[in-house]
């Protein structure tokens, strides 16, 4: 019974991850193709770099990509170069390649996703493991990473940081094991996944530290003489270690963005004009350089919604536990400073502390501490069922709240979109006459409102995007990335009826909600809210 006992658990823990990722997952799809047509803006940017690719044809350039890396677009092209043989053998499967749909291709990508969410479960799993040697803070820790929010968000999506995820946990769990045997082909193997990693997202390239830290906090030398010791892992590193690594991360790198070595000028041209665009270099002068306000609003903010609702109590827990358990940290202090260094790197680099997905390469390392400490306290409390009982009760009420709200996300999003139900009514509302509709330059305005006015273009019917509501049209949108409360929409309405021009109609919006409670998404980073907009419909006041 108890054989049967953790495989059942394990195959439960899977299902319940797989159903939480692939509910939801057709939406959007279609929604079309372009910067102004994808519901979700990030996806209309994947699927612009891999349209670029035609493996088939020996075309292994994508610009549209050098701005993050390429290794993620060449995977995807696989299944794009099926789609065009496809279409090119059956005529009606075209428009699936053609230039204004890319709805299948797009799907399929979203549900490699979700099979390398799936996979990176099974890897967090297998490190805890190799960590601990116990079952079930194992799958506690796996369990944590299936029901993180923004990983069950982002699963849904045709977006590189799920595969950054999955490498990023393969290098903690090789990491791992080269503690135990520093075999040469390993070491080889942790730098090619380090290097694929960068190849994926430039940031990502920094798991490359985490084996090497691993080497240098434990090692092979028996030596009762902690300087000893670590003289002598620091000599094995440096004489060979470090180069294994480094030839594999080198090896991973081309095999993975090969255009960096082949065209680096153009990769160079869209880093400096792409992605430095993003960078907040001003961090790092000397005046700003201790300054970590930025670095604690992610801690404090981003993480926290990452983690929604409570969730994140468990990696900040462990954090402090780990602190104070020396014996621990031989198998976690590598993470913690890959952390910190990660968090202090990008929270300062990037443009602000405004979206969650930063936070993303974290939350691997994040569940293998909660599995270690999870663990360490088994082995503490096995005499102490009382304490035992309550610290279980405790994380069962830190982990529900976060699986009730993934439930509710992902049925909010099978549901029609706002901006697909706003272009039905515009659609119904004008008919066959000829009609203007105004967008309000206000915001992302290009995926919250335009999507839904967009498709609608045609010789009759002209969409326009307006500084202010003072213009003619017949219809005015004004759209906004999340919810919004009662005095903003007050305001907002009472800003635009001030022109004289228009009049309040209706607000679309798709609630998150289970058992009849509404989820209050207004202050989640703007990235968790892709999937909910809300959009305010005017009319043209009629001629007095």
């Amino acid at each position: 019974m108890h054989k049967a006992l953790r495989p059942a658990l394990f195959s439960g823990l899977l299902l319940l991850a797989a159903y939480l990722r692939i509910t939801g997952l057709a939406w959007g799809l279609g929604s079309g193709y372009g910067h102004d047509r994808n519901f979700h803006p990030d996806e209309f940017v994947s699927l612009r770099g891999v349209l670029q690719l035609d493996l088939p044809a020996g075309r292994i350039k994508a610009p549209g990509a050098y701005f993050e890396g390429t290794f993620n677009y060449y995977l995807w092209a696989v299944p794009q170069a099926v789609l065009k043989i496809a279409a090119n053998k059956d005529a009606h499967l075209s428009s699936s390649t053609n230039t204004t749909d890319h709805s299948d291709l797009l799907y399929i990508c979203r549900w490699m996703s979700v099979v390398l969410d799936l996979s990176a479960i099974v890897i967090v799993f297998l490190a805890i493991r190799e960590a601990t040697q116990h079952f079930y803070p194992s799958l506690l820790g796996a369990l944590c990473y299936a029901v993180l929010p923004m990983q069950v968000i982002y699963a849904h999506f045709m977006r590189t940081h799920i595969l950054s995820n999955l490498l990023c946990a393969l290098v903690i769990w090789l990491s791992l094991k080269l503690r135990k045997s520093p075999r040469w082909h390993v070491l080889l193997l942790v730098g090619l996944i380090s290097g694929l990693g960068a190849a994926t997202r430039y940031p990502v390239g920094i798991i490359v530290m985490i084996p090497c830290l691993y080497l240098l906090f434990d090692g092979g030398s028996n030596s009762t003489n902690s300087s000893v010791r670590l003289s002598g892992r620091v000599k094995n590193f440096v004489s060979s270690q470090v180069w294994l690594i480094g030839s594999g991360f080198g090896i991973g790198l081309f095999l993975g963005h090969p255009m960096l070595f082949l065209d680096t000028s153009s990769v160079t041209k869209a880093i400096t004009g792409e992605t430095l665009k993003y960078a907040s270099l001003h961090e790092f002068t000397t005046s700003e350089f201790a300054n970590l306000s930025v670095v604690w609003r992610y801690i404090t903010y981003l993480i926290p919604f990452a983690m929604y609702p409570l969730l994140w109590l468990l990696p900040y827990c462990a954090i402090v536990y780990i602190l104070f358990r020396p014996n621990l940290y031989s198998s976690s202090i590598p993470i913690l400073i890959f952390s910190l260094l990660y968090l202090y790197i990008m929270g300062k680099g990037y443009l602000g502390p405004y979206f969650a997905r930063v936070t993303m390469l974290l939350l691997p390392g994040f569940c293998v501490l909660v599995g270690i400490v999870s663990a360490d306290l088994q082995l503490r409390l096995r005499n102490n069922q009382l304490l035992a009982t309550v610290l279980t009760g405790a994380i069962v009420f830190i982990l529900v709240p976060s699986v009730v709200f993934d439930i509710a996300y992902v049925r909010a999003m099978q549901q029609k979109d706002a901006r697909q139900v706003l272009r039905e009514d515009l659609q119904k509302a004008i008919g066959d006459a000829a009609a203007t509709v105004g967008v309000w330059h206000y915001g992302p305005s290009f995926y919250t409102v335009m999507p839904a006015a967009k498709p609608l273009s045609s010789q009759k019917i002209t969409v326009q995007l307006q500084e202010s509501p003072g213009q003619n049209a017949d219809f005015f949108l004004v759209g906004f990335p999340t919810e919004i409360g009662p005095a903003e929409i007050r305001a907002t309405v009472q800003q635009v009826e001030a022109q004289g021009k228009f009049q309040y109609a209706r607000r679309y919006r798709v609630p998150v909600k289970i058992l009849g409670h509404e989820f209050n998404l207004r202050r989640f980073p703007q990235d968790m809210t892709y999937p909910f907009p809300t959009i305010l419909l005017f009319r043209a006041r009629a001629p007095t």
